[in-house]
């Protein structure tokens, strides 16, 4: 049955992926169109020639010769093949991308569990609260606000915390970690606070603590672990606010990654790189969600059924 669910997932990221590479195409073409709107008449050419672009790059793809792309400034800008450049950008990309996940994920459910814990607490009332500025305030607020922080200070004290632009696997991800990590961390919080609590007042739990179990065994053993499929699952869709929101972290830290080169990309209608990131994109999200909806079934026994 987890063959079945498997082949079925694989069969429609093929064709997902496939309509990435249409719509990108579409996109370009239609770029290319006059600036006051778009007639029937234009459309449909442009729509033959993205099927005809589409079938272009889908046999060009599995042979590597997607071309070469000019990247660079004066006389430093050079032909760049355009696997070479995926390879450095989602590289440096889904480093970042890892890194802030992780971050969001401890903290986002520590502090979800003391939410749940203390339940009607101050604390507790503290931590929901201050959720929702991780949820309400956009990245690029967030971005500024961090760089404005760090510039005062420095400009205060003469000590620099951590740089606030440039790349490095080092200091330089903390800044852009932490913006992309602000939304996930109240959204995880967030939900893993409320799944424990619902866990918390099952029959169940009532019946460990009859039993006398200490609260680190129930909470631990017992709560957590039902709370764990609503975790993965708000996990998961962290991943797609963080994706979201790659672009304009990496324009503001000047982190060369993915969502940079596909604004780079966009602007210079390059369509072999557009489609390339993009669909490097959207695999990357396509193959995440298929590998939660195994930790799915894996954590919890009844969804194997429904395979």
């Amino acid at each position: 049955m987890i063959g079945r669910f498997v082949l079925r997932r694989l069969v429609a990221i093929v064709f997902i992926s496939l309509a990435i590479v249409f719509f990108c195409t579409l996109g370009t073409e239609l770029m290319h169109q006059s600036s006051g709107g778009i007639s029937r008449l234009e459309f449909i050419p442009a729509l033959g020639r993205a099927l005809r672009g589409t079938r272009t790059y889908v046999t060009s793809l599995p042979r590597g010769t997607l071309g070469s792309v000019w990247l660079g400034e004066g006389r430093r800008r050079a032909p760049v093949p355009v696997i070479s450049v995926l390879l450095d950008t989602y590289t440096k990309s889904m480093g970042l991308l890892v890194f802030s996940l992780a971050i969001a994920a401890v903290l986002g459910v520590a502090a979800g569990s003391v939410a749940a814990i203390w339940e009607g607490s101050i604390l507790s009332t503290s931590v929901l609260t201050s959720t929702l500025l991780g949820v309400s305030l956009p990245s690029f607020f967030i971005a500024l606000l961090l760089q404005v922080v760090e510039i005062i200070w420095y400009r205060r004290t003469g000590l620099r915390l951590v740089p606030v632009g440039g790349f490095g696997w080092d200091a330089h991800m903390v800044l852009p970690g932490l913006v992309l990590a602000a939304r996930p961390l109240a959204q995880i919080a967030r939900v893993t606070c409320v799944s424990m609590s619902e866990a918390a007042h099952q029959d169940f739990v009532r019946t460990a603590w009859a039993k006398g179990l200490s609260p680190k065994q129930i909470w631990g053993d017992h709560v957590l672990p039902n709370a764990a499929v609503s975790i993965l699952t708000a996990l998961g869709l962290s991943m797609r606010f963080s994706l979201g929101s790659l672009p304009v972290v990496e324009y503001f830290f000047g982190w060369p990654g993915l969502g940079s080169m596909l604004l780079t990309a966009i602007r210079a209608r390059q369509l072999n790189l557009l489609v390339t990131l993009a669909l490097a994109l959207g695999v990357t999200f396509m193959i995440v969600n298929l590998i939660l909806d195994l930790a799915y079934r894996f954590v919890d026994p009844r969804l194997r059924l429904e395979s």
